[in-house]
């Protein structure tokens, strides 16, 4: 009995491999892909990260709080301004508040492509564009841009690229957003010159919150200009987890470090853009990865003191 005791107490002080998942975007999209590229470096140190699709951004930021075994999560940099300046949902906010980055990641360019009749943003105004599914990062994005440029459409049309895409083609809308790094295959793939579709730029001083971007002329092979956009970036984010959960995050943050060069060559090409010390405004890092990167670092070397005797 003695010994059958001592066994169980045994197992029980043996420490369970750290069990967690991670909330991306589509199963065709960028997010999923980067989230594989995490759990293949994770599993070799004992962590089983399970990879979950998602509806978008605002629905991950319920999910890091609320669905049991997520603790992290990618989302666009301006989720956090379509919470405090747009959204109506109080619960949504309180989230908002505990939510911390990871990561910064890479850049994702703000695509606005409409018919040859539109020259501006401000062409929008009145007209029929499609804003990507409800709770996704591009519906969050056209909210936030329509909000602090004060831009109205007549009908705002809750559709996914290739489905907008079909619809812009058919003359059911005039434009649709897509946010996307550049260039995005949805374009790339989907569209040629005889669908006489252009970019519209977005260089308006209200977006001031945006990263400036550029997407090169040839980037798309209708695309004859470069086209002046905004951008946002991908996070790699949590909630203000405490005790066990905070030693996972900061363990899973320890892995992808020391494995960027790895993630650099054989993970999506994306990662090449990621800089994991660049600070995002507005985005406080977790306390947890900090405290484990401080320790990381190596200790400074005293003055070298020589015993006389």
């Amino acid at each position: 009995m003695k010994i059958l005791v001592s066994v169980i107490m045994l197992a029980m002080s043996v420490s369970t491999p750290p069990h967690m998942g991670i909330v991306t975007g589509g199963a065709a999209g960028t997010y999923i892909k980067i989230g594989e590229d995490i759990r293949k470096i994770v599993e070799p140190s004992g962590v089983y990260l399970q990879v979950l699709e998602s509806a978008g951004s605002i629905q991950n930021v319920f999910d890091v709080r609320k669905k049991r075994g997520v603790q992290l999560g990618i989302v666009q940099s301006d989720v956090l301004e379509y919470i405090r300046d747009i959204s109506d949902d109080q619960e949504l906010k309180v989230i908002a508040t505990k939510l911390a980055a990871v990561y910064p990641l890479y850049k994702e360019e703000v695509h606005v492509l409409g018919d040859l009749s539109l020259k501006t943003l401000q062409d929008l105004q009145g007209k029929r564009v499609a804003i990507g599914p409800q709770r996704s990062g591009t519906y969050l994005t056209a909210k936030t841009i329509f909000f602090q440029t004060g831009i109205t459409p007549s009908k705002e049309v809750f559709l996914g690229g290739k489905e907008a895409l079909d619809s812009l083609r058919k003359g059911e809308i005039d434009a649709m957003f897509y946010v996307a790094g550049a260039p995005a295959t949805l374009f790339s793939e989907n569209t040629t010159v005889d669908d006489k579709f252009q970019l519209i730029g977005l260089d308006d001083k209200a977006l001031d919150s945006y990263l400036t971007a550029v997407i090169p002329a040839g980037t798309y092979k209708w695309q004859e200009t470069e086209v002046r956009t905004v951008a946002v970036k991908a996070v790699l984010m949590t909630f203000n987890y405490a005790g066990e959960q905070c030693q996972n995050v900061a363990k899973v943050a320890k892995i992808i470090r020391e494995n960027k060069a790895w993630l650099d060559v054989n993970g999506h090409p994306k990662w090449r853009e990621v800089n994991l010390d660049e600070k995002l405004p507005k985005w406080p890092q977790y306390e947890c990865v900090v405290a484990m990167q401080e320790r990381a670092l190596p200790k400074p070397k005293g003055p070298d003191i020589k015993i006389v005797r």
